[in-house]
């Protein structure tokens, strides 16, 4: 057995996954070489060190599948080659990497979690049907001026196609290639200037290394916690035999446990993007540096969270503000909010892989996000919750009683999610007597209008309602305004506050 495995044996856990963290893990390694001895060096060499790293990780983590990326890479590039930035290139692109990424999901997919080439090939996936995207913003800014792109459009639309290695270089940079997070082209070439580095203002170390730690705490709660509430606890005869109100109790833990993983995955991978200089993204209003630009996670608002928004904000925010710029804002065509939420939540699933347990997950999401909008346009709108609220232990309690509705609630949301296919989650359903339905149907066939008959909504409220909508509509008209933070955007994909591209910007 090899050293791995031994190792693996030891810790209890796959020798896949001690690879994958072991492969994310040689980013750090590789960054403070590249920041000693490369980082000034011409963008040409940038490029070969980040190709041959990534691919050395990535043969050694996968093993030879890893030529799957290197296919995807080389066939988007003769589309952008041979169509340019044309809309063609935009559709082919898209169907082509999709249909790659669903075939390679019939092939290898499992019934649990799997660490094959489909994960890095994943976000790989994204990341070439969204450079395509931006050859095509930046052809139509070419033909028909740059006032036609949106905000977001503006800050990664390429004016010139990108070159192969550019493109190889972009998809196998290791900060970005396991997990994320998403890069966009522009981005990465100004990151690979050789002036870039004296450009900044401080050093990201510190930062750097911190977002590691972090990462590596939330890995010892997986770890440890799995003893007790492994992943298909769940699907578990103790957990069909336990009380109702024993398994209300432990489900908020294990959902924590299960989630562990993704956020040290996404710690440090974004801790690889921050030593690496990549993930700056200005200087703040009191002078300090924000190395936020390559988050996934936002860990105080996700553990502090009293709504679903917040969380659905903090989790994997990267990609919900991909899926938000290139899918959602892109379906304002079909010209209902709701027909494009949708759309973008069926994408999300189908992304994810072919087993049921993501559609469900995406659906429930739709119907609990659904419930919450409606609660708050009420609340929000009350003169009787304002008195409230300006009382300092109302409003403490007001945000525990919200923190405990979300902790108790999400894991039934995403029981789905964790166990995957029907003969798992649907007895786990079952055995919570699918009390989360039951709270939708009490939610829409009488708890909607006892809060507003409680709450009621003032005059004053309802007439600036019907201002905000008209405002809103004159926003949604024009095309060059950021409405990432339009209330109306789907919360699955939108954060207010993400660090993006734009300082702060989700």
């Amino acid at each position: 057995m090899s050293l791995v495995s031994n190792l693996a044996a030891s810790t209890g856990t796959s020798e896949a996954a001690l690879k994958l963290i072991l492969g994310q893990m040689s980013g750090y390694p590789l960054m403070l070489i590249y920041r000693s001895y490369l980082s000034r060096h011409s963008v040409s060499t940038q490029h070969i060190f980040f190709f041959l790293t990534g691919l050395s990780a990535g043969l050694w983590v996968i093993g030879p599948d890893v030529v799957h990326s290197i296919y995807a890479v080389l066939a988007t590039y003769m589309i952008l080659f041979c169509a340019g930035g044309s809309l063609a290139s935009v559709v082919i692109s898209f169907v082509f990497n999709m249909g790659y990424l669903t075939i390679g999901y019939l092939c290898t997919e499992s019934e649990g979690y799997d660490i094959l080439w489909t994960m890095p090939h994943c976000v790989l996936c994204l990341r070439l049907i969204g450079l395509t995207f931006d050859c095509y913003d930046g052809e139509m800014a070419k033909q028909k001026g740059p006032e036609i792109l949106s905000k977001d459009q503006k800050q990664s639309a390429l004016s010139e196609l990108p070159s192969l290695l550019e493109m190889l270089s972009h998809s196998f940079f290791i900060g970005g290639y396991f997990v994320g997070p998403q890069i966009t082209m522009k981005k990465y070439r100004n990151f690979v200037r050789p002036d870039y580095y004296d450009s900044l203002p401080g050093s990201p170390l510190t930062y750097g290394f911190q977002r590691l730690g972090l990462g590596l705490i939330y890995m010892l709660v997986h770890v440890v916690g799995s003893i007790w509430v492994p992943d298909y606890w769940p699907n578990t005869q103790h957990f069909y035999d336990i009380s109702l109100l024993t398994k209300i109790v432990l489900l908020p833990i294990w959902t924590k446990v299960f989630l562990a993983r993704y956020i040290f995955a996404w710690l440090t991978a974004e801790g690889v993007c921050v030593i690496s200089g990549l993930s700056f993204n200005g200087v703040d209003k009191d002078g300090s540096v924000d190395w936020s630009g390559c988050a996934n996670v936002k860990v105080g608002r996700l553990e502090s969270a009293h709504k679903f928004d917040h969380y659905v904000e903090s989790f994997n925010i990267n990609t919900n503000h991909w899926v938000a710029v290139y899918v959602y804002k892109r379906l304002k065509f079909l010209g209902d909010r709701n027909v494009s939420q949708i759309v973008t939540l069926l994408f999300l699933a189908v992304w994810h892989g072919n087993h049921s347990g993501y559609f469900v997950t995406f659906a429930h999401e739709f119907f609990t996000m659904k419930v919450e909008k409606e609660f708050f346009g009420v609340w929000s709108k009350s003169d009787k919750v304002e008195k409230l609220m300006k009382v300092k232990t109302y409003s403490m309690l007001a945000q525990i009683a919200g923190w405990v509705y979300v902790v108790i609630l999400l894991p039934h949301c995403f029981l789905a999610f964790g166990l995957l296919t029907w003969n798992k989650f649907l007895p786990a359903y079952t055995a919570t007597y699918f009390i989360m339905y039951i709270w939708w149907l009490i939610w829409s066939f009488w708890g909607y209008g006892y809060v507003k008959k409680v709450l009621g909504n003032s005059r004053q409220s309802e007439k600036k309602e019907v201002v905000e909508t008209k405002m809103e509509n004159i926003l949604e008209e024009d095309e060059n305004v950021d409405k990432s933070g339009d209330g109306n955007v789907p919360n699955n994909v939108i954060d207010a506050n993400t660090p993006s591209e734009d300082k702060k910007e989700v």
